[in-house]
């Protein structure tokens, strides 16, 4: 793979093979048919995964063999998806997959479809008048093809069934399960049956269906009697990894006047500004320079006359506040595919599809139709003239936006580079509620929402020093970055530590290392090596005589013959699977050179992977790292925060995902200022003395919106604790993200991360500030008792830092709260396993609050 797999998506990948080798096998064993179904939300890299499941086939994997002969038929419904796809297949795939061995099924006419490739199908072009079938609607032959696409697909399916598997992308559409529902062509060629041309098609035995919303290819599947096997993607998953953008800044008017080319100038801005905050992220960590997209959303239903006469406002307005938005750089995804003449200027087309790779177009008009499966990671803002009845279309579209453009959360810089702004002159605030429930509706994205926002700056009231308090906050975050070796993590680590000069030629001194290492291991072991090398280079042969109408069988001896060279690769190919990375062949290079035979050489790496010498090797790279951290974690600490975020997850060896590291101050904090209640839109409350403050000359400059709605005690343990008079600041601690404190908890076999509502300093009288947690949180929840004691073991190993920290609850129709510094206290909430148990502990040891 090209790219390094999340930690969910490689578990997706291992789960999915695991399910394809169950279904390969029950098909073998007794023809049963099985549908291995992928849940995998917007942003969570379903072609990612997939290219890494056909390489898992293809190459295998430390753990699987290959299987060269297995023929994919991936099948959708969209012409330009398919294509899509194929270029993101190649891309991530870095040359792994073959691109000769991927072709579109209109391309080959054989009695079967061949081993070892994959093909591409979209159900359009297997309608009943498609020239893809060897006999014509009119029942003539079809002198252009020997083989119908029907007869290829079912051919296979008879005759090497256990070495085929259907990929059915979006596999909800065409899914129907009721008697009524005719059968789609993706479901005919699963499911079986008779298709549109009259003739029977044998069923697919094993299917891998991919879908955001898998509901209705669970219940299609179930229905024809199929053995599911389900992998789920979890959406926070997706989130926390960092591939979706952190939140939705939704603009709007307040008022009811038109100002729809104000709010096209405030966005091209904000367009501007993002691309310079880009090249300054470029500049400043040498990732890839990302130019940042306006989509605009048109009006529909306009005369041409007045079409022409909008268009050409519109370019006059995004060109007049930045003049590079011209010519070239706009660009119309509309349905209709020709170039759109505005007076003396021309708007070329750009197919959906092609959007995120064509860097040269800033700007893409849009109306309502999208394209199925496109998304634009680099849209950084848009805009919609649609009127405020477009709001599913409006959240449609912009769901298509909130992928990260570096396929990673830019840490360090500019938050704006991890937002979408979307801007909607047409609405009034009322009529915002209806985009967000539209866009909330959708369980796949999981976004933050911010709607009419304000970019709050740092408070210039509060102490400077708690900012720096903040910034050097004991926190955690989760290990972004999965290996599928020590010795993979190890060479990751060398490369970064050459890449920022920390050592000379990393990854040279690090393959060294594991050679000698094995070398000693080798010498330590050497006789048991030997054995082993002899056994395999040689075969006992035993032959064993039956006289004919005799029942006494007789041995007459055993003989030694040569392996053959071709089983020996056959070996050495295994033992590269098992020794890690790439070990088996550093070592077995290391031995030609020292004179070994080419046959002995990888002779002896078999002996050595079988004699479980991973271990080794593995074991000898955690040393490694472990020194190289030693020796360098003080300069990394002293290097820009991207250098350090680059780098430090690479040496970290524990069990846990979870990571140390400390809460990064932020220059500023967008904030909304209103909130939805159902269908309507209401004021958020604000609140003195927060570290980041709205600006002057805004309304309720000097304070912090915080929205108390979801719990009914939060309100009141603001008023009281912002009432202290020792208090000089305090913090609403966001709920993701590297701005929050984040504590890691076990909740069952899952890892996970528990931010605490409320931080707040306090001048405790010698000069020094102290840190008071509070986190009102009701005590229903199946999870309390974990985060909880989670937070009291932090509070009480950052003693230098904390000095209270109260759990709060409503207990009897009254607050209580819980002091999580008390000694042993954790251990008694940890059992506290249930709502009873964890009132007790508040009615027992708490205090009445406030």
């Amino acid at each position: 793979m090209k790219f390094t797999l999340e930690p969910y998506q490689s578990a997706a990948v291992e789960s999915v093979l695991t399910n394809l080798a169950k279904a390969r096998a029950g098909y073998l064993d007794d023809r049963e048919r099985t549908a291995v179904g992928l849940t995998a939300p917007t942003g969570a890299g379903k072609t990612v995964i997939a290219t890494a499941v056909l390489e898992g086939i293809y190459k295998g994997t430390p753990t699987r063999t290959p299987n060269p002969s297995m023929t994919i038929l991936w099948i959708t419904d969209d012409r330009s998806l398919n294509a899509q796809t194929i270029s993101k297949i190649t891309q991530a795939s870095g040359g792994s997959i073959d691109i000769n061995r991927i072709r579109f099924i209109g391309e080959v006419d054989h009695r079967t479809l061949e081993p070892g490739h994959i093909y591409f199908v979209h159900i359009q072009a297997m309608q009943k008048n498609s020239t893809l079938h060897a006999v014509r609607p009119d029942g003539t032959p079809n002198d252009k093809r020997t083989h119908g696409a029907w007869d290829m697909i079912a051919n296979t399916v008879r005759e090497r069934g256990e070495d085929f598997l259907v990929i059915w992308d979006e596999a909800h559409r065409g899914s129907g399960t009721k008697n009524t529902d005719r059968k789609s062509i993706a479901g005919t060629i699963v499911g079986g049956g008779a298709t549109n041309i009259g003739t029977v098609q044998p069923p697919a035995p094993v299917v891998l269906g991919i879908s955001a919303t898998p509901d209705r290819f669970q219940s299609a599947m179930q229905a024809a009697d199929r053995t599911m096997r389900l992998v789920e993607v979890k959406a926070g998953d997706v989130r926390e990894s960092g591939l979706l953008k952190d939140c939705i800044l939704l603009r709007s008017l307040g008022e009811s006047q038109s100002a729809d080319n104000t709010m096209l100038a405030l966005a091209v801005e904000d367009l501007k500004s993002s691309d310079e905050a880009w090249r300054v992220h470029h500049e400043t960590t040498g990732d890839r320079l990302v130019e940042p997209l306006l989509v605009v959303q048109v009006e529909q239903g306009l005369s041409p006359a007045k079409e022409e006469a909008r268009f050409a406002e519109i370019l006059a307005v995004m060109e007049s506040v930045w003049p590079v938005l011209s010519g070239y750089a706009v660009a119309h995804a509309f349905g209709d595919h020709g170039q759109y003449k505005v007076g003396d200027k021309t708007i070329r087309y750009l197919p959906p599809e092609a959007i995120s790779g064509d860097d040269q177009a800033r700007v893409v008009l849009f109306k309502s139709a999208l394209t199925t499966g496109w998304d634009c990671p680099r849209a950084e803002v848009m805009i919609s003239f649609q009127n405020k009845d477009s709001y599913t279309e409006i959240a449609q579209l912009i769901g298509r936006l909130v992928r990260t453009p570096l396929a990673k959360r830019v840490d360090g810089g500019d938050d704006r580079l991890n937002e979408v702004a979307a801007y909607l002159p047409g609405f009034r605030t009322e009529h915002v509620a209806r985009v967000v429930n539209a866009l909330t509706e959708d369980e796949t994205v999981e976004v933050d929402i911010v709607i009419a926002p304000v970019v709050c700056e740092k408070s210039t009231d509060v102490p400077a020093e708690l900012f720096d308090l903040l910034d050097t906050l004991p926190s955690h975050t989760r290990q972004r970055t999965s290996f599928s070796s020590r010795t993979a993590q190890l060479m990751r680590l060398a490369a970064a530590l050459t890449e920022h000069d920390l050592i000379k030629q990393g990854s040279a001194k690090a393959k060294q290392w594991i050679v000698d290492q094995m070398r000693a291991a080798d010498g330590q072991r050497s006789s048991e090596i030997d054995a082993k090398v002899a056994d395999i280079m040689s075969l006992t042969i035993s032959t064993t005589m039956v006289a004919y109408g005799k029942t006494i069988m007789q041995s007459v001896g055993k003989s030694a013959t040569p392996t053959n060279e071709r089983d020996l690769e056959g070996y050495f190919q295994k033992a590269k699977r098992l020794l890690p990375d790439g070990s088996a062949n550093w070592y077995y290079n290391d031995l030609c050179d020292r004179g070994e035979d080419d046959i002995d050489a990888s002779a002896r790496l078999v002996a050595m992977a079988d004699l479980g010498f991973t271990t080794v090797i593995e074991e000898q790279a955690a040393t490694l790292i472990d020194d190289w951290r030693q020796q360098h974690a003080a300069k990394v600490s002293a290097k820009p925060r991207h250098v350090r975020d680059q780098i430090e997850p690479l040496w970290h060896l524990g069990g846990t995902p979870m990571l140390p590291t400390t809460v990064e101050v932020r220059d500023a904090y967008p904030a909304a200022t209103e909130k939805v209640r159902g269908t309507t839109v209401e004021q958020i409350g604000t609140y003195p003395s927060h570290l980041y403050v709205i600006p002057a000359g805004k309304p309720d400059a000097g304070r912090f919106p915080v929205d108390t709605s979801r719990s009914s005690w939060e309100q009141e343990v603001l008023d009281f604790e912002l009432d202290s008079e020792t208090l000089v600041g305090w913090y609403r601690n966001p709920s993701s993200g590297r701005h929050a404190l984040a504590i890691p908890y076990k909740f069952g076999d899952k890892n996970q991360l528990m931010h605490p509502d409320f931080l707040f300093w306090h001048d405790d009288g010698d000069g020094e500030y102290v840190m008071d947690i509070v986190d009102p949180h009701r005590f229903d929840l199946a999870d309390t008792s974990a985060k909880w004691s989670a937070l009291s073991r932090y509070a009480q190993d950052n003693t230098d830092r904390v000095r209270r920290c109260l759990a709060i609850a409503k207990v009897g129709g009254s607050l209580r709260a819980l002091d999580l510094t008390t000694a042993g206290i954790d251990e008694r909430i940890a059992e506290a396993t249930n709502q009873n148990l964890i009132e007790a502990i508040f009615v027992t040891e708490g205090m009445s609050y406030p």
